[in-house]
């Protein structure tokens, strides 16, 4: 087949499975990707492994069915899917993807996730801050106090996920243009800064309205040391999640997709999911 729109083929390109992989991966994000843990994987997993690329606003995560979208690549390649990774937020996709391929393929693909994060307004709020925090060397600090500011009133005033995404969104396009104006770029890339941005919130807004929980339940979900990350966030908010199956490991959730343990953890589990 010619080479997916919505999705990036990280190794392996000829093998006769594949494993597809849900995240938001954009350039200059401080955690591990899952291009580090294709490259840690190497050989030792002979599938292909394909991550979903990042759609413009209004394309892919934020049509009114973002998983058949991506599913519809997938079902023009033919070749089986032996599993399902989705990290963070992208977990929500990941189970729903697994969920469907279970009813269209012989074998339903095992379901790995990383620090796996319900999407809702405080994640929305939260995540314009870890942008806002990347920014903060360009910006004076009265300039990322009124960001803050603004985003903070936006979440108090805002409940639904498409009215606080729109106005975070003004916000950051207020807020970064001093700082696209230090750095002297054009508008073009100024446009194509923001789009990414204006993307992740549609991916945000649409992963609000996809049940997880019913797919967690078969999921095998790798945590993080990190107290706020995955489910020890949803346990810090008094929300105990039920999942198939949980392995704890001592590696915060910056490192998770990285660490050399964790990908040894992966390898062993597909290597046991794997048909005799």
């Amino acid at each position: 087949m010619t080479d997916p729109q919505t999705w990036r083929v990280l190794g392996n390109a000829d093998a006769q499975e594949r494993v597809l992989a849900v995240d938001f991966d954009a350039t200059g994000r401080a955690e591990g990707r899952f291009t580090d843990l294709a490259s840690g994987l190497g050989d030792l997993l002979p599938c292909s492994i394909w991550e979903t690329i990042p759609q413009e606003a209004g394309t892919g995560a934020g049509d009114a069915d973002p998983v058949e979208r991506w599913l519809e690549e997938v079902a023009a390649d033919g070749r089986p899917v032996r599993a399902v990774f989705g990290f963070c937020v992208g977990g929500v996709y990941a189970g729903a993807i697994a969920q469907r391929l279970a009813a269209r393929q012989e074998q339903a693909p095992a379901l790995v996730l990383f620090d796996p994060e319900q999407s809702g307004p405080l994640t929305l709020y939260s995540q314009f801050h870890k942008v806002l925090d990347s920014m903060s060397a360009l910006l004076s600090a009265e300039e990322t106090a009124q960001a803050a500011d603004e985003a903070r009133r936006a979440h108090e005033q805002h409940t639904t996920m498409a009215a606080l995404g729109a106005e975070l969104l003004d916000v950051y396009r207020r807020t970064a243009k001093p700082a696209f104006d230090r750095l002297e770029l054009d508008d073009r890339r100024t446009e194509e800064i923001t789009a990414v941005f204006a993307s992740f919130v549609g991916y945000l807004i649409a992963a609000a309205d996809i049940d997880p929980l019913p797919a967690w339940r078969e999921a095998v979900v790798v945590t993080s040391s990190s107290p706020t990350s995955g489910l020890n966030g949803s346990r810090a908010a008094s929300q105990d999640i039920a999942v198939g199956r949980e392995l704890r490991v001592d590696v915060p959730h910056v490192d998770l997709l990285r660490d050399p343990g964790v990908t040894r953890t992966v390898t062993e589990l597909l290597g046991a999911d794997r048909p005799a």
